[in-house]
């Protein structure tokens, strides 16, 4: 009876590995190519059993709606099989880069055959050419290379990777994934286009990928191109498909463009009930030999997250006249409204096969949903139960997929890591992941406060942010190093211009919770001055006696700051300019003292690393709620300066956008030596505490209830 008993929880548990392994839908490609003049000729149109279909999802969702999604997210990881599979590769695999993301990846190579031998040996090749779109923080990456150091050691990884640039300030939460660690030691491998933001919407953009594409590698396309990219929908959930439909789209049509005959693409997608969703999966099936849909064991049951695995790429020469029609109708004043393709050319067994596919998947979310939801007066025996489950289904994966170590010398940032001198302290700087600590019904309560209530609660979030108290300042409020501490060279210097950063809307010199709420506020209320005035005089007399050098020039650009805080390109060349023309004015031994030069770009920091190489010493003054902040240089020597106030001057000038075709200068310092310097760990604690003296009082003034919110 036991060993009976037994063998039927091993059958179970073998059904429910089968049928987590299995999550796929095949459709059936080679269709015949519609006529690209008629892409969007004609109105969306919408099929009623797909939006029946979508009602059905969106009602099973809203069941959720009242429920605090800290505690839902908790009970729908330990009901899911797959809960424990990541900390499992961790502990077992150890890889170089580990998240779900190189977990979903790397079942769909082992399951997909996306490298075939044959085709790169035929032409001679001994490297796997890959791109990828939208994927900071960089897990397909690490996964494509584990996979082939394990599966096909002989070939070698050479990728090309876009996203939003992390380092681009006017790029800001929820858009960019901050976690940069990977892309900061692979910088050459990363491809920003032509404005340096690396938004996959500038213009232009698919054919500067592909020409860059084609340069790279030996005028070639890419055998895989992959496209993970997605938007925050938290908003509104139920739209979720409408809201990132442009960005699958643009994903599909960069993906067209560079990749090579008989390729495969990698593309994320959601549910499929939509017009233009329907299309983009028509014209996939028209230009693919191969087309499936996969819903990874590491991707979470209860979400709509669904790949599609492209193989056999028919080549750009086919694809390219839908493409440049893509492109004319976006380029457009008001591209919206209109479907990809009439109705009539979309075949009616291609839309009712796709609607099986919908239906198969959107019933599994559904099921998901509804057993997370009737689990929960039980949930304490079901844990208990799907530990098992959950133990077993660590071990499928491993053997499934062959998954082992790979030796140290083969992991993806080995050659660069071992370049970069400086430990980059990511912590220092991420968002934690914010508690959601609320349900989606409290989220659109608080989306829809008036302006005073939305001011008290940031003021709240504000200063309960513990990354300011951290700020570490010696007895005397100042922060002193000396030139020497400065290791950086003339030669290190390399301009880089890019889209003008208007709007500060992110920072590698803060905490990234700070920053958000910096910009929260300043772009939704007015700015205040203090109660107590302060001129500059005032300021003038407390920095000096700050240092104790009564003496010393001062450069105060809090009026400047003040009259141009709304954009930031025009306070940067005001202030630089302001600066240089201080310092041509000094001689030998005489001291300088900036203040309310704003310190959140890297164009900002490296004009602050030029000014202190001129010096023999410089410190940050601990900024004040009244008197704002500053920097203090001690001893000026032409013989220290050398060519760095020339390269000042010429700062100065690449910062007007009308000169340079609206491009204006984004860095001239590269990033990894800025935040090299030992000086950088202080700087992140100067601008926290910047942060919160600025908003504190701008928030506690729009507050209709102050008093509440001390």
């Amino acid at each position: 009876m036991i060993f009976l008993e037994g063998l039927e929880e091993a059958a179970e548990e073998c059904y429910v590995h089968d049928k987590e392994f299995c999550k796929m839908f095949v459709l059936k490609p080679e269709l015949t190519l519609p006529d690209a003049n008629a892409m969007y000729t004609e109105p969306e149109w919408k099929l009623n059993e797909f939006q029946e279909l979508k009602t059905l999802l969106n009602r099973t969702k809203q069941k959720l709606n009242d429920f605090d999604l800290d505690s839902w997210h908790v009970h729908t990881g330990k009901m899911n099989p797959a809960h424990q599979v990541v900390n499992h590769v961790r502990r077992h695999v150890r890889p170089d880069f580990l998240t779900q993301a190189w977990c979903k990846f790397y079942e769909i190579a082992c399951s997909s055959d996306l490298v075939s031998l044959d085709e790169i040996r035929e032409e001679g090749g001994t490297s796997f050419t890959s791109v990828h779109l939208c994927e900071a923080p960089g897990a397909f990456i690490a996964a494509l290379n584990h996979f082939l150091a394990i599966n096909h050691e002989e070939l070698r990884l050479d990728w090309l990777a876009i996203t939003l640039n992390p380092y681009h300030e006017s790029n800001g939460h929820p858009d960019i994934v901050s976690d940069d660690r990977l892309i900061l030691h692979t910088l050459p491998n990363w491809e920003f286009g032509p404005d340096y933001t690396g938004d996959i919407f500038q213009r232009g953009y698919a054919e500067h990928l592909y020409r860059t594409v084609v340069e790279r590698f030996n005028g070639k396309g890419a055998w895989l191109v992959t496209a993970d990219g997605s938007i925050d929908c938290s908003d509104d959930p139920g739209e979720q498909e409408t809201i990132v439909s442009r960005l699958h789209d643009h994903e599909t049509m960069v993906a067209l463009s560079v990749l090579r005959d008989r390729g495969s693409l990698v593309l994320k997608t959601f549910t499929m009930f939509e017009c233009n969703t329907i299309c983009r999966m028509f014209l996939l099936c028209c230009l693919f030999r191969s087309v499936v849909l996969r819903k990874p064991v590491t991707s979470k049951p209860g979400n709509s997250e669904v790949y599609v695995v492209c193989k056999g790429y028919r080549g750009r020469s086919v694809a390219i006249p839908y493409v440049q029609a893509y492109y004319v109708n976006d380029r457009q004043s008001d591209p919206r409204g209109a479907s990809m393709f009439p109705l009539s050319l979309v075949p009616v067994d291609f839309r009712r096969r796709l609607l099986e596919c919908a239906k198969y998947f959107a019933y599994m979310q559904m099921r998901t949903i509804n057993a997370n939801v009737d689990g929960l007066p039980r949930r304490e025996v079901i844990y208990r139960e799907m530990k098992s489950v959950q133990e077993s289904m660590c071990q499928k994966f491993m053997s499934r997929l062959g998954l082992r170590s790979i030796r140290y010398t083969q992991e993806l940032t080995f050659l660069s890591a071992n370049n970069f001198s400086h430990k980059y302290n990511w912590e220092l700087l991420r968002i934690g992941r914010k508690p959601r600590g609320m349900s989606y019904t409290e989220k659109t309560r608080i989306r829809h406060m008036d302006a005073g209530q939305e001011a008290c609660a940031l003021y709240r979030e504000v200063t309960r942010c513990h990354e300011w108290r951290a700020a570490k300042w010696d007895m005397d409020n100042v922060v002193w190093y000396s030139h020497m501490n400065l290791i950086y060279r003339l030669p290190d210097v390399a301009f880089r211009m890019g889209k003008p950063v208007t709007v500060v809307k992110s920072s590698k010199f803060c905490s990234e919770a700070l920053i958000h709420y910096r910009h929260q506020v300043l772009s939704r209320f007015p700015r205040v001055r203090d109660v107590v005035a302060v001129d500059a005089e005032c300021r003038l007399s407390y920095y000096r006696s700050k240092i104790d050098r009564s003496r010393a020039v001062v450069c105060d650009l809090t009026d400047v700051c003040d009259e141009l805080a709304s954009d930031n390109t025009a306070l940067q060349h005001r202030c630089l300019a302001a600066i240089v023309d201080a310092l041509q004015a000094l001689s030998d031994g005489e001291d300088l003292i900036i203040i309310g030069y704003p310190l959140y770009t890297q164009l900002s920091v490296a004009n602050l690393y030029a000014v202190a190489k001129m010096f023999n010493m410089f410190g940050l003054v601990k900024p004040d709620p009244q008197y704002g902040h500053a920097f203090v240089f001690l001893e000026f020597s032409s013989a220290h300066h050398g060519d760095w106030l020339s390269v000042l001057v010429k700062v100065v000038w690449y910062l007007v956008p009308s000169d340079h075709g609206s491009m204006a200068l984004i860095s001239w310092m590269p990033f990894k030596v800025l935040i090299e310097q030992e000086v950088y760990a202080d700087i992140v604690a100067f601008n926290n505490l910047c942060i919160v003296h600025e908003v504190k009082p701008i928030l506690f003034s729009a507050s209709s209830v102050a008093a509440s919110c001390s």
